[in-house]
């Protein structure tokens, strides 16, 4: 796996080039998602896996493009948001911190592609008590018409730590007949997923060869900065900003995406005021 701080998302061409297939291995942003965000039990699980499957659904995002996955669970529920850039770097959140339970929910997933705040692209799919897996899957083929299997899998330890965060989907090209696709990838996609992905690392898929095209490494990184929420107070107005100085003698600003805490001492206040 990639060191801690860091994950990997792989392209690749397999079955004799008539089998598109994405990889995602991101212990190091599911550590940091839950730790930011203090989840414990079925949320950390739930939430992995939302970023892992958000991952897979960015593989064609390129450049500053970002596509902006959205999920409001129903049963249970829980708010799942994560935005993802064509570069590598990645944020996500979930809420509430803990839950218990099966790693399954009913609600509804959006993705919303998108370039310079435009929107280029918006689909919606609704989760009927599934896994993340299972819902990625008949998303991509509801809104998307992508032939294809996902597999999904998160494993968090008693203390917290991932001890494995990966994804598959493998799509299938025009020239892939569908039985032989199904197959190739229905039985295995259900078995020892571990076992695939190590395969995998070594360049097999599918009793064939695996054909590398890119990988791309993955970082969680927000877009919130100490000058964006110094320019954020500046903007507030002389009022507000005396008030926060005679008040409390300083600020302190929390990110809601990543839960960053921002200080911001008096002496700054004043100097803003100046």
């Amino acid at each position: 796996m990639p060191p801690a701080s860091t994950g990997r998302l792989v392209r690749a061409l397999a079955c004799d080039r008539k089998v598109r297939v994405l990889a995602v291995v991101a212990p190091g942003p599911c550590a940091e998602l839950i730790r930011r965000h203090s989840l414990s039990g079925t949320a950390a699980v739930l939430g992995c896996e939302g970023l892992l499957a958000s991952v897979l659904l960015s593989g064609q995002v390129k450049g500053e493009e970002r596509i902006t996955i959205e999920v409001q669970g129903e049963d249970p529920a829980f708010a799942f948001v994560a935005d993802i850039w064509g570069e590598g770097p990645l944020r996500a959140r979930f809420r509430p911190e803990h839950l218990a339970g099966p790693a399954s929910f009913r609600g509804y997933l959006s993705a919303i592609r998108s370039l310079d705040g435009k929107e280029l692209y918006r689909g919606v799919g609704a989760v009927e008590g599934e896994r993340w897996e299972a819902a990625l899957q008949r998303f991509l083929q509801g809104s998307e018409g992508v032939d294809g299997r996902v597999r999904i899998l998160a494993e968090v330890d008693e203390e917290g730590e991932p001890t494995f965060a990966a994804g598959l989907l493998v799509e299938r090209f025009p020239d892939c007949e569908p039985e032989a696709f199904a197959a190739l990838f229905d039985e295995p996609m259900k078995g020892d997923f571990k076992a695939m992905m190590t395969a995998f690392a070594f360049g097999q898929l599918a009793g064939g060869a695996v054909e590398l095209l890119e990988a791309r490494d993955l970082v969680f990184q927000c877009t919130c900065s100490a000058q964006r929420v110094r320019a954020m107070l500046k903007a507030l107005g002389p009022v507000e900003v005396r008030e926060m100085l005679e008040q409390d003698g300083g600020a302190e600003v929390s990110c809601h995406f990543c839960n960053e805490v921002y200080r911001v001492s008096g002496e700054e206040l004043q100097a803003m005021l100046e």
